[in-house]
């Protein structure tokens, strides 16, 4: 394909390579489909390609599940957005015979999940716990990629890893880590391996939204012939759920209370979350105020969810005091904020996005006018419509076609609700 686009998810697959006994093999003619996943709430990325064989290549190799893959697409005149990765080969799935060929998929994961999976920490670490993931991350983890630390934390901590894997031990730490909000996230996307908050996320992305994409049931004709709209153009909208009262409050989401005992003072104390003033001093995707996506006046009781942390600290050298109540309660609440209020949109591939991004969707009513006249803020569904947070992409490429299916969160509404 010649290095222009002539129309929206357009790609030119540079390399789709298989690396086995110290060989290099390019399977580009082999590869049906390739999909390529990276998510916020995943730490590393994953994928599968598609393979019709008519060459037994499978058995020639053979392909026993210590083979590289090598990937890389490009979106034509794109010259800064390359999607290029390693994968290390996690099985053959749906594998199909004939008599003169056979279909298969290869599951792929990154190369750095197969370190964490045989790798096993016992050391005990302390300080600021961006440090600690930092270094347990450059030690053990580390191969192709960098790990950005967007924001540096305020909490800190002691641990003695008991023989967990790097993954795991990151993780844990990552759950007890603020800065302002204790909604941090530690993951892997098409550029970088990430450090951050989904509050910072959302302070850099909304200053600097990456695009607006607008949905319309078909597209006007002088649209279909500008490749710059095609790309901003919804395709198609997958129903999601919005909210779930009673599993929202049976989670602690729209209030809390957390018990805290601490053995070193012999005292406890009760520590009320209530999330609906909560949501006013942290950042989200509407700024701050009246955004929430409950009513005030939604049924919530803080023993509906309660939970009992211990504190022990002072005793001995480095333990430091946890702070459950800086981060327990709200990091429950925050993070099943972002899990809950998604939207699944297919839009035309770019590899020049990541996750992590914020986007504008302008999403009309429902109405029996038609959507390709409707203009203006009346036509505009306001709740639906605004600010998203991309947590996952799917980056699908099949004959030469591009396509992404992009998971866009919201925690707030444009228009306080009534």
């Amino acid at each position: 394909m010649s290095d222009s686009i002539q129309q929206a998810g357009d790609v030119k697959i540079e390399e789709i390579s298989i690396t086995a006994n110290g060989k290099k093999y390019d399977i580009r003619n082999l590869v049906l489909e390739t999909s390529i996943y990276e998510d916020i709430f995943s730490n590393v990325m994953t994928g599968y390609i598609v393979v019709r064989d008519s060459a037994s290549f499978i058995t020639q190799l053979p392909i026993a599940g210590i083979e590289q893959v090598t990937v890389k697409f490009r979106t034509p005149q794109f010259t800064n957005g390359v999607l290029q990765k390693q994968f290390y080969v996690n099985g053959v799935e749906e594998r199909i015979l004939d008599n003169t060929q056979q279909i298969y998929s290869i599951s792929l994961i990154s190369l750095e999940a197969l370190t964490d999976n045989i790798t096993r920490i016992s050391k005990k670490f302390s300080g600021k716990t961006h440090e600690i993931i930092k270094a347990v991350f450059d030690k053990y983890l580390k191969d192709k990629k960098e790990l950005q630390i967007l924001e540096e934390h305020l909490s800190s901590t002691s641990v003695v890893s008991p023989y967990w894997s790097p993954l795991k031990l990151i993780n844990w730490i990552v759950t007890r880590s603020y800065k302002n909000a204790p909604n941090v996230v530690f993951f892997e996307s098409s550029k970088n391996f990430y450090l951050t908050s989904i509050e910072h996320l959302i302070r850099q992305g909304v200053a600097n939204p990456y695009d607006t994409f607008t949905y319309s049931a078909t597209a006007a004709t002088e649209e279909a012939l500008n490749v710059s709209v095609q790309f901003r153009r919804i395709l198609n909208i997958s129903p999601s759920t919005f909210f779930d009262v009673f599993q929202a409050q049976d989670f602690g989401y729209y209030a809390s209370n957390l018990i805290t005992h601490d053995i070193t003072l012999k005292q406890y104390y009760e520590n009320i979350h209530n999330q609906f003033e909560y949501h006013n001093k942290v950042l989200n995707l509407h700024d701050t105020g009246k955004t929430q996506t409950f009513p005030q006046k939604m049924p919530r009781k803080p023993d509906m969810f309660r939970r009992v942390r211990t504190k022990q600290y002072g005793m001995f050298e480095e333990t430091k005091d946890p702070l459950f109540e800086k981060w327990a309660a709200q990091r429950n609440s925050l993070m099943y904020e972002a899990s809950q209020f998604h939207l699944m949109i297919e839009v035309p591939g770019r590899t020049d996005i990541e996750v992590g991004k914020v986007v504008v969707l302008n999403i009309p009513k429902s109405t029996e006018r038609d959507l390709n006249q409707a203009t203006g803020r009346d036509l505009t569904d306001q709740y639906l419509s605004g600010n998203y947070l991309v947590t996952a992409i799917r980056h699908s490429i099949a004959t030469n076609k591009h396509t992404m299916y992009m998971e866009v969160m919201k925690d707030s509404y444009q228009k306080e609700l009534p």
